[in-house]
This record gives structure tokens, C-alpha cells and sequence, in this order.
């Protein structure tokens, strides 16, 4: 394993830990088991839309991200 494929996969690790954190910041989309007691999202503010927006851009660049680490490794170990 060369240095480059060893440094991909601590990037590749790295960014899988960041996005696992972010998802677990996020706020449930659905009501869930709530729905059923009665209980609504009705009280969410727009501030907590904005924030889940920029977390879901965040989730999307990484993942991009992620994408590209995982074909230039690769394509590194294939070609070098």
C-alpha cells in the first residue's frame, strides 16, 4: 500500500466520521413515533430549516467529496 492510497484512506475515514456526525445533528424530517401521541412539528422555526439546509449542503459537498477521494485512490492505485 502506497503513501498516497494510506493518506486516501484516512480521508476517506475522516470524511465518513464527519458525515455520520453531521446526520446525527440533523433534525428528524418525519413526526415519528410523536405523531402518534398526538404531537406535531408545528412549533419548528425557521431557523432550524435554515440550519438543517446548510447541514444538508454540507452533507452533499461531502459526500462529493468522498466520491472523488475514493476514485483517485483508485485510480492512483492503478495507474502508479
Amino acid at each position: 500500500m502506497s503513501a498516497i492510497e494510506m493518506i486516501g484512506a484516512v480521508l476517506m475515514i475522516a470524511v465518513s466520521i464527519v458525515v455520520t456526525v453531521i446526520i446525527m445533528f440533523q433534525n428528524p424530517k418525519g413526526d415519528g413515533l410523536s405523531s402518534l401521541a398526538g404531537g406535531s412539528s408545528f412549533m419548528s422555526g425557521v431557523q432550524d430549516r435554515s440550519i438543517d439546509a446548510k447541514l444538508n449542503r454540507l452533507i452533499r459537498v461531502l459526500a462529493v467529496a468522498f466520491f472523488v477521494v475514493t476514485i483517485a485512490v483508485y485510480a492512483f492505485g492503478i495507474y502508479l
